[in-house]
Formats: structure tokens, sequence, C-alpha cells
């Protein structure tokens, strides 16, 4: 059995205790698209939070019940939560630019009895509401107001006592649904606890050094893991203040860094390429940010350029929403070794097994597996997929291991590297070839700004390797002048059979490029 940092504790009343200390103290400030910004203490917080409580029982909600957050950022996604883990019910954040078949799986899935959402959603959300009959939808105003003939959640909120009407539940339950982004099949729905949350949050704390003084500067998107368990909740069980943006802004980040007197922060490698392609400015060394967690690697060149022009220190992890953390992470004192993901932190126990669950040997390739017990440090499984999460949490004689389906390799030191997704890696005639060792090396070539690397069925080779490029700004790079450059830096298999060049590459809300989506359109094209 892994450690009790728990103890019986709740999002909610880790919150609670915290206001109670220090009520007068600042907890977050939210800054809105337009630049308005709202400040609440502690105190104030969780009366809001109270607020949310019996605005959620008068809707109906309660005990075991699930409602959708369909938003971008906005205090209200914290508000509910908190108020959820209160009431023992179900929140389910989704991406606000979901089509109207996606959320109508998800709402419909998950059996949602309300939607809380933005603006300029509407149109998409009427059409789920009606398609599944949920009426209770609710507009949280992000400045550009609530459409007439509409509930606002802000005016609701605002009618509502600061004392809860309903008693609390226990605290060991499910708190929230995060959705899986779907590829080849429908998304699974994580099941995630109040008590997974807290343990992974302390687990992050202790690897990051995060401290009670800190102001954690949070852009990514609260719908998605990342922005949660590296970011909110580690934030939360430490008592240290939260900026929330609205949304990332490679121009503004290191403007609002400063503005709000941050400390620490969450990006994926996709901001960190945005930010090194903004002009230098005086605000790029202004900053305080002491660190900065991020996963997907940068070149050698980018990372050289990052110390040069921001200073911020940058420290590499890797996690799934599945893991409720980030279970491998640089070390935060010592060598950090940033080409690899880290090494296992305190807490997790990780290994890299074969094919036939077999512990590979230093340098060899294998499936990344993390022990745990589900529902307390690992998801509690997946929402109606007993096959998914028996595939994915397996039972062995030392316990359960999840699966992650990541292909990676240790070194001598204990430093794990990423190699690829499973379902990623390229087998060219006989060779298993890691995408992202080409993607790196193609990174590293004159005039590219993005890359891609895929593999297209190939009927003689299993596959054959396709780099999609986006080239930089003012720049010519030719499929050539791509195909040269990787033979100087790859045994031959690896360089790309076909050189292709789009605009730009389709990304995910936290900036992970949809293969997928590539691998589809190459077969179209």
């Amino acid at each position: 059995m892994p450690m009790d940092v728990v103890g019986g504790r709740s999002l909610y009343s880790v919150f609670a205790e915290f206001a109670e200390q220090r009520p007068d103290r600042e907890w977050l400030g939210f800054e809105r698209a337009d630049g308005e910004v709202t400040r609440w203490t502690y105190g104030e917080f969780l009366h809001s939070v109270h607020r949310s409580v019996n605005l959620l029982t008068g809707l109906g909600i309660n005990k075991g019940d699930a409602f959708d957050l369909h938003l971008s950022n906005h205090p209200a996604s914290v508000q509910l939560i908190l108020a959820a883990s209160y009431l023992g019910a179900v929140a389910m954040p989704t991406n606000p630019i979901s089509t109207v078949d996606e959320l109508t799986y998800l709402v419909g899935h998950s059996e949602s009895c309300a939607v809380f959402t933005d603006p300029g959603c509407l149109d998409v959300v009427d059409q789920v509401a009606e398609a599944l009959s949920v009426s209770q939808v609710l507009v949280c105003d992000d400045g550009s107001g609530v459409p007439e003939g509409y509930r606002g959640y802000d005016l609701e909120l605002g009618e509502q006592v600061a004392v809860p009407n309903a008693s609390r539940v226990a605290t060991d339950g499910l708190v929230q649904l995060l959705y899986t982004s779907g590829t080849t099949a429908r998304p699974k729905g994580v099941m995630l606890t109040n008590s997974c949350l807290i343990y992974g949050a302390e687990v992050f704390r202790a690897a990051t050094g995060l401290r009670n003084d800190d102001c954690h500067l949070i852009s990514l998107p609260l719908y998605h893991a990342a922005a949660q368990c590296h970011a909110l909740w580690p934030s939360l069980v430490s008592g240290c203040q939260v900026a929330l943006m609205s949304r990332f802004s490679a121009s503004r980040f290191f403007e609002q860094a400063v503005t709000y007197e941050g400390t620490m922060a969450a990006l994926f490698g996709a901001p960190l390429r945005m930010l090194l392609n903004q002009p230098e400015r005086d605000t790029d060394t202004r900053h305080e940010i002491r660190n900065i967690t991020f996963a997907q690697s940068l070149t050698e060149s980018q990372y050289e350029e990052w110390h040069r022009r921001f200073g911020a220190p940058l420290q590499q992890l890797w996690g799934m929403t599945e893991t409720c953390s980030l279970p491998i992470m640089s070390p935060l004192s010592g060598e950090r070794r940033l080409k690899a993901m880290g090494k296992p932190v305190l807490g997790y126990e990780v290994k890299v097994v074969d094919g036939l669950g077999e512990e590979t040997g230093v340098g060899d390739p294998g499936e990344v597996i993390v022990k745990g017990v589900p529902g307390k440090t690992l998801m509690l499984g997946y929402l109606k997929n007993e096959e998914a999460t028996s595939e994915t949490l397996r039972e062995y004689p030392d316990g359960v291991w999840l699966h992650s389906g990541d292909t990676v390799s240790t070194d001598d030191d204990g430093y794990f590297y990423f190699l690829d997704r499973g379902k990623d890696l390229i087998k060219r005639a006989g060779e298993n070839i890691s995408s992202i060792e080409v993607e790196s090396v193609i990174m590293d070539c004159e005039g590219v700004l993005d890359v891609c690397v895929v593999g297209v069925p190939d009927a003689v080779r299993d596959e054959s390797l396709v780099a999609v490029v986006v080239s930089a700004n003012g720049t010519t790079v030719s499929a050539e002048s791509v195909v040269t450059f990787c033979e100087e830096k790859l045994a031959h298999f690896k360089v790309p059979d076909r050189v292709v060049f789009r605009d730009v590459l389709p990304r995910t809300s936290v900036g992970k490029v949809q293969k997928q989506v590539i691998r589809e359109w190459l077969s179209e094209s």
C-alpha cells in the first residue's frame, strides 16, 4: 500500500480548512478575455462555493448526479467542482469547441443532468440539450453578457445564501469525469475521486517544491487534466495563490507573470515553442517564475534559447489523466536532464516492461507501467467500460499496475526517455521507429517551424515514414533539404520516404499533435 497522505480529506475540506485559517488572504485572481480582473480571498471564495452548493441542490443535483462544465477558463469551474466535492456530485469538464456529435456523446454517456456553458457555445449546447432532454442550461458570463432568455449562472449564484443547505457527504467518492480524447474509438470517461486527486496533488507538491507563498499562474484549460493535476489542485493543497487566465496568450504570458507576481506555471511543449517564437520583450526576464513544469520535449537548441531569453527553470514530467498525477518528473535538485521525462517520484512505483510483462534492460524500449491503488492513487476506472478498465488496470500478484501504452526507455542513471505512444510507434521492415526521434531531428533543420512524423500503410515494408512539415515564416525549405538533413543525422531506415507541407498542424487544446487526423488526411490525399 502507498503511504496515506490523503487522510480522509476531500477537495472541499482541504479548501475549507485553509479558508477558516486565513479567510482574508487572497486565493484566486481571474483575468477575463477582455482584461477585467476579479479577485477573491479564501473566505469570499468559500462563500461562493457554498452558494454553488445551494445552486446545484436547487437544480436537483445531489450525490451521484453528474453535470457538464462546458466552459473556457472561468471561476465557475473551480466553484462547481468544489461544490461537487461537498455534495458527492460529479463534475464533467468538456472542451468548449466540441461539436454537437461530440458533446451529445459526452453528456449522454455521463448522464449529465445540467450544463454550465459560455455564451459562445449556446448553438451547440442548445442542440445537445434538446436531443437529450436536458432542461437545465446556465450561462456563465465571460464579459459578453448572458443572452436574453437564458439563465445566468453568476446572477443565480448571487441569489443564493452563503451557508450550505445540504449536508456534506463522505470524502472518498467520485468527484470528476474527464474524458480522454478519442482517436479510433469514442472517448473514455476517466473516473477520478477526491482521494486520487489529493494524492496526486500532494505528490506533485513534494516533487516541485510548491510552497505556501507561491502564486501559480494557470493559463492551460481547466477542462484538461494538465491544468488541474499539475497546477490547480497542487496549489489548493499547498495553500498558495492562483492567478487564473481565461486562456493562454503567448504575447502576454510573461507580462501576466509580472502583473500577478507568478512564481510557478504549468505548460506544454507547444506553448513553450510559441513563446520562443515571440519577439523579445523586457518582460522576458522581469518575472519571478522559479519553475515551469511541462511535457513534450523541445530540441537542444530550443532549450538553450529558452534559458538564454527567459531564465525560467523548466521541469519535464510525464503522466496521464488515468494516473491523476505525474509519476515521472525531472529531479527538483541535481541534474534535470530535460531531454528525459525524468525519474520516478516519491509516491509512485514505475517500471518498463516488454510484451511478455518482463522488465526491460537499460536502453531497451518497453511500455511504462505504474503501480497504484484504483480510486486512491490511480483512476477508479473508465465509466461503463469494464473491458477497457481491465485492460488498463491489471491485477498482478504484487498489486495493480496501470498500463500506459507509452513506449519508453531508461538510461544507466535511471532517467526515463519517451519514445512514442504505443499506437504512434512506426513499424518499418521489421524495425521499430520512434516518430518523436525523427521529429526532434527535423525540428533542427533550418526553416522548419513545426513537424509531425507518422507511419502510413506500405504493402512491402509494413509502413512508410511521412513527415508533415510547417515552414517558418519568410523561409523556403524543400522536401529534398529535409530528407538530406535526416540522412546526415539518422540511420537510413529512419529517414522519411515522403515530406509534405501544411500551413499548420492540427493540435488538441493543450498542444498535442492530432496524429490520427493527419493519418486520415494523408490516406484521403
